[in-house]
């Protein structure tokens, strides 16, 4: 598949517009909610002013982050919303096939040439001009066709894993708000606690009502958040043992081992409580992203921690303590102490003593492990998901230039 085309030949920037005021929290698309390394979007946190226009897209259309290519900021519009200036969207032309063009531009030598073209050193971004002079296969429409079905075969089994993840994520997070905020968990004959008139004591910390017996404790007392490994930086190399930086941690709550950095540990013993074991929680302690966490995906490699990424070991079956914890991180109290604790200096910043010390509801044990055992399952269904999604990520990604090279051909 030798001949090429020019991307300006098959594809366009869309000049539409949409009025803000039609523009939602769902549909929103700007540089900060498009996910890096080529994994689409997450939900936006925030909309602009309700005033004006501002650039549209439209189901089918291909969107790209221009600040920073090296982030690798792409995603194939399943919808129509509105988007920042500095997301690129391009319109493909009806003579070729939209998912064709996209995993055409998915594949890493299209960042590659956004990052020759782009302009400014802490800033870059890419110039449009030079953008559109990508080369891309000039095949027929047909044949773009079916390389597109067959990539997004694999593309759709990724999203219907992800999306079982969402909704065992969702009811988890039902069954946490029903027990632990609305204090409705069965009671000794299997009643809603409160609503059955469950005893209240009034809490003068929290200042509120929570049932007898239960305590004001510390994220500490249920897991200790520990540190990373300091890595000399003689010791970073193309090839070798995978570390986990903060820029791994990914702004939808995974990790992305997808392209992790190395270390040559040649000769040199490192204790294993820098591994990250799976089913476990990692959190970001230093910079934009401070507070981030995640829970470390099931590998077949070892995978070590780097300094300013705070671990919690939750012991030899994580999952089976999970739940309670990871849910306990979701709530808003967490993340707005985080914040508050992280700021004050230039680069917002936390210690593994202030995590630690963040107060958190501590329930009667029987409590918390009946919740725990009811929902442990969910999470090792979405640990064994990711893992199948890097499988089918590995299968996809090896497929894509010998099919766009013509080394695989689809029948």
């Amino acid at each position: 598949m030798s001949k090429t085309i020019s991307l300006k030949k098959v594809a366009k920037y869309s000049d539409a517009r949409i009025p803000i005021k039609n523009v939602t929290i769902d549909n929103f698309v700007t540089t900060d909610n498009l996910l890096q390394n080529k994994l689409g979007i997450t939900k936006a946190t925030s909309l602009p002013p309700q005033d004006g226009n501002m650039p549209a897209y439209f189901k089918n259309n291909i969107l790209i982050g221009n600040i920073r290519p090296y982030l690798k900021k792409i995603w194939f519009a399943d919808k129509d919303g509105g988007n920042s200036a500095d997301v690129l969207t391009i319109k493909v032309n009806e003579k070729h096939n939209p998912k064709f063009i996209y995993y055409a531009l998915y594949r890493d030598d299209f960042f590659e040439h956004m990052m020759k073209g782009s302009k400014g050193t802490k800033m870059p971004r890419g110039d449009k001009n030079q953008i559109m002079d990508f080369s891309i296969p000039d095949i027929s429409l047909e044949s773009e066709e079916k390389i597109a079905n067959v990539l997004s075969s694999l593309d759709s089994k990724i999203e219907l894993n992800n999306k079982i993840n969402k909704e065992l994520e969702a009811m988890a997070k039902t069954l946490y708000d029903y027990w632990f905020a609305q204090f409705d968990f069965p009671d000794v004959n299997g009643k809603p606690y409160k609503s059955s008139g469950g005893k209240m004591v009034y809490n003068q910390e929290l200042k509120r009502e929570i049932p007898e017996r239960w305590e004001i404790g510390c994220i500490g007392d249920y897991c200790k958040s520990t540190g990373g490994f300091a890595f000399k930086s003689s010791w970073w190399t193309e090839k070798g043992v995978s570390v986990i930086k903060i820029k791994d941690i990914q702004e939808n709550y995974t990790i992305d081992i997808s392209n992790l950095s190395k270390v040559d540990l040649s000769n040199k013993k490192i204790d294993d409580k820098f591994k990250a074991e799976a089913g476990n929680v990692l959190i970001a302690m230093t910079g934009a992203t401070v507070g981030k966490y995640a829970i470390v995906p099931i590998t077949d490699n070892s995978i070590y921690i780097n300094q300013r990424v705070g671990y919690f070991n939750l012991g030899k079956e994580p999952t089976k303590k999970l739940p309670y914890f990871i849910n306990s991180l979701n709530q808003s109290y967490f993340r707005e102490m985080i914040f508050t604790l992280a700021s004050g200096a230039a680069q917002p910043n936390i210690s593994n003593e202030q995590i630690n010390n963040i107060k958190l509801l501590i329930p009667k044990k029987d409590i918390v492990e009946n919740f725990n055992n009811k929902l442990s399952s969910f999470y090792k269904l979405i640990l064994n998901n990711q893992q199948q999604n890097q499988e089918l990520s590995k299968l996809r990604d090896w497929l894509l230039p010998m099919l766009m090279n013509g080394q695989v051909r689809v029948k």
